[in-house]
């Protein structure tokens, strides 16, 4: 009796021991799928938004990278003749939680249909400067300043106590210009216009400095000097036109960041791939610089970078 007992507990220890080992197998095969089918569910709205918001990601030194996806810029159609995206906060687009980036308060990639433009308006203690990308604008202030500027080429106003200025496409074909301003280093300053006119010899497969600030201009691989205009803050300004393959190895500062906008083609910055009105946040660490490795891809890249003090 005893022994037919042993025997019915011992089929009872083999049956569950192969139950268990069976369940442990599917709950295997289970977490392989799990993810698959969740990663299939996601759409591509949703990604985009994902990557909007990335939290920035370690990069080569210590400090940070994120990449702003041109499809969570602000895009709007503010009247027949105007087609904005907006990097910040800007008119009645309002984001508390992307107002700035240090001293950069507003970057627009503006379409402006001809004939018209922005009227006569006033400005007041802001560091803006334009970058003309495609088409002619021309502008016009209360100082007596009127030209007009083709590709390539920045019209710089320093807004200080007070001026009035109009910019307009005065012709058939669409301008394509970046409109940026940045806080300047006090309130105050008295007012002054400059420009600079380039051909794409002056960017092509170089760091064309288009615009320096108060202190050194970094000595960055690749650097060409600009013609001279100065902000009224810590900052600097390249831009660059490069065929594909072109390399730039660039050392970012301790206690500095910088924004980089991928303005035509596809460019590389370490980690993250750049089309089109892609942005990127780069900021180094306090105690160490950053190191950025920038490539042109397939389609060459126009791209500028706006270094600055860390804020």
């Amino acid at each position: 009796m005893r022994a037919r007992r042993s025997a019915i507990k011992l089929v009872l220890v083999c049956f569950a021991i192969c139950f268990c080992w069976g369940s442990l197998q599917s709950m295997q095969v289970l977490s392989r799928l799990v993810p698959s089918i969740q990663s299939k569910s996601v759409s591509a709205t949703t990604t985009r938004k994902l990557a909007a918001v990335a939290q920035p990601q370690n990069t080569m030194g210590r400090g940070s990278l994120r990449k702003i996806d041109h499809n969570s810029l602000h895009h709007t159609k503010g009247a027949w003749w105007l087609e904005s995206w907006f990097h910040f906060s800007f008119a009645s687009y309002y984001n508390p939680n992307n107002m700035n980036f240090g001293a950069l308060r507003v970057i627009n990639d503006d379409y402006i249909k001809g004939p018209s433009g922005f009227g006569k308006h006033p400005h007041r203690d802001a560091e803006i400067f334009t970058y003309i990308v495609e088409g002619q604008l021309s502008h016009e202030d209360s100082m007596g300043n009127k030209e007009a500027l083709p590709r390539g080429c920045v019209q710089y106003l320093s807004a200080g106590t007070g001026i009035t200025h109009s910019e307009f496409n005065h012709d058939k074909e669409t301008v394509r210009s970046l409109q940026i301003w940045m806080t300047p280093d006090s309130r105050g300053h008295t007012p002054q216009y400059g420009s600079s006119r380039y051909v794409k010899e002056d960017r092509h497969n170089k760091l064309l400095l288009i615009l320096g600030g108060t202190t050194a201009v970094p000595s960055w691989q690749g650097v060409a000097p600009g013609k001279g205009i100065n902000l009224h803050q810590d900052a600097n300004v390249f831009v660059s036109e490069c065929d594909v393959g072109t390399k730039f190895n660039i050392q970012l500062g301790a206690k500095r960041q910088a924004y980089l906008i991928c303005i035509e083609g596809d460019l590389a910055v370490n980690d993250e791939t750049m089309t089109t009105r892609d942005a990127a946040e780069a900021v180094a660490d306090d105690s160490e610089p950053m190191q950025l490795q920038l490539e042109a891809l397939q389609k060459g890249s126009h791209f500028m970078i706006i270094e600055m003090v860390k804020s």
